[in-house]
């Protein structure tokens, strides 16, 4: 009876607002990857998740990279959700990397970072800790290995039926930038990531990036949630949906110094 309660709980509160992922450096639906957003670069982006039946929240966030050093980057970011419990779906997030390469030049990177923390009790304190390894591979592209754990409300990481699941696996794939140097199409990346575990988080993504200029891109692609019964019972009405994500660069740095003149002859 407990794990039945648990569960109708947290299908009601998707009934209200169906929960998205947040905005730390993401590939497609999942923090499975080491990409860390550079010191004094914001990054902003609204994601739309939509579909036949319904849609999640749309997410608009603001993320920054806070550290100066090469080798250790770092980055911090807030979240609003809307439509649902506005005021209540306010999130943080923040991650430490240690960039690929760093202690040495076949090191992978490695990334430990929070997100979807947020203040509300069982409304929107997820608490995603996750960890994640990324790699070059050559010209084949960047692959992305991890895992993730729920930190803090029971509830909401409780899956359709009835059990709590906390804890599951991340990969991530992102291919070689394909350049096609068009008017105002710069370049195309493909990519994908997925999550286990049958609860909010576990899903599939795949998706297509187009590049307008390097710090203006749209993503788009389908994300598959892994648990039905419960997304089909929330706002989105199925676990299927489409992905649209704006993100947009903008750099606070001060730019270079111009190159001494050459000397007149």
């Amino acid at each position: 009876m407990k794990k039945l309660l648990l569960a109708a709980s947290a299908a009601a509160l998707l009934a209200f607002a169906g929960p998205a992922t947040a905005t730390p450096s993401t590939v497609v639906w999942t923090p499975a990857t080491t990409y860390t957003q550079p010191f004094l670069v914001p990054h902003l982006t609204y994601d739309t998740y939509f579909g036949e039946q319904g849609n999640l929240q749309n997410t608009y966030g603001l993320t920054i990279g806070f550290l100066p050093t090469e080798k250790v980057q770092g980055e911090l970011g807030v979240d609003l959700f809307y439509p649902g419990f506005t005021k209540d779906f306010f999130q943080v997030n923040g991650k430490l990397t240690l960039m690929e390469g760093a202690v040495g030049e076949w090191a992978p990177g490695l990334s430990v970072g929070v997100a979807n923390l947020g203040f509300k009790k069982d409304v929107s304190d997820y608490g995603l800790v996750y960890a994640a390894l990324g790699k070059t591979i050559g010209p084949a592209g960047t692959i992305g290995l991890g895992g993730y754990y729920g930190a803090m409300s029971k509830l909401l990481w409780t899956g359709s039926g009835g059990s709590v699941a906390r804890s599951g696996f991340m990969a991530s794939y992102t291919s070689p930038d394909i350049n096609l140097n068009l008017t105002g199409l710069k370049k195309l990346v493909v990519a994908a990531d997925l999550a286990t575990g049958k609860n909010w988080f576990g899903g599939f993504g795949a998706s297509l990036v187009a590049y307008f200029t390097d710090s203006v891109s749209v993503l788009t692609g389908p994300v598959i949630l892994q648990d039905k019964d419960l997304y089909k019972a929330g706002t989105a009405g199925s676990n299927f949906v489409w992905t649209v994500q704006l993100d947009v660069d903008f750099d606070l740095r001060a730019p270079p110094p111009a190159p001494a003149a050459s000397p007149a002859k």
